[in-house]
């Protein structure tokens, strides 16, 4: 019963950080206004997350799965890419943040914060562990690192998209041809199906029901990574 209230009070904390953040964005947005929306002390709130990073952390990790499903659940092809897929989640992310000023400010901060970028790689670095995801590349380690390269790269390129003049599907164009190319070696031909396969990913998926993910990726019944 402990560890069911536990979890439930950790949903709350995370749901309202989340929604804290999308109106009023990270930097103004202390503990003490996350204690009072959660109905909670400070020094509860502490004990759960004793400050603001880890907090942004576990939002960047559960916002990072529930795309990544997304992506998944309209990846229909009997063998899947796993760069396709990467392809399809940077739009994702992209189009999503340069839509809605809310997400922008989440993924902005987690795009900025180096701790959040660490986490990002991270979590691509689990899920490829996870899913046995490019085992079949003799480089995987090599990979790994181009992971982590193109995390701070697309980082960069959302921060200065206007500067730049880039959309989102140019964005993950140029992350997942970097990847390929310079960690995979991979030739024109062979990039240029995997961003036509990550093309029609993003053509099948419905905007509205990632939103709807993202909007209640704290329910009760939804996984929690953290």
């Amino acid at each position: 019963m402990a560890r069911r209230k536990n979890m439930q009070r950790r949903r709350e904390i995370l749901d309202n950080t989340f929604r804290l953040i999308r109106i009023q964005g990270f930097d103004h947005v202390s503990l003490q206004m996350i204690a009072e929306k959660s109905g909670i002390s400070k020094s509860l709130l502490q004990s759960y997350y004793p400050h603001k990073a880890r907090l942004m952390s576990d939002i960047v990790r559960n916002l990072f799965n529930t795309m990544w499903d997304q992506v998944d659940a309209n990846y229909h092809a009997t063998t899947k890419n796993p760069f396709a897929r990467v392809k399809a989640l940077i739009y994702t992310i992209a189009s999503l943040g340069m839509e809605d000023k809310g997400l922008d400010r989440v993924i902005s901060e987690a795009f900025t914060n180096q701790s959040s970028l660490d986490n990002w790689s991270k979590m691509l670095d689990e899920w490829m562990k996870s899913h046995d995801a490019f085992a079949e590349y003799s480089n995987y380690q090599e990979i790994r690192t181009g992971i982590a390269f193109i995390v701070t790269g697309v980082g960069r390129l959302y921060r200065d998209r206007g500067k730049h003049h880039l959309n989102a599907e140019q964005m993950a164009d140029y992350a997942t041809s970097s990847l390929m190319f310079s960690f995979v070696h991979a030739d024109k031909d062979t990039i240029d199906e995997v961003l036509a396969e990550g093309h029609g990913i993003i053509n099948d998926a419905s905007t509205e029901d990632v939103r709807h993910a993202i909007d209640t990726m704290f329910d009760e019944g939804k996984t929690i990574y953290s």
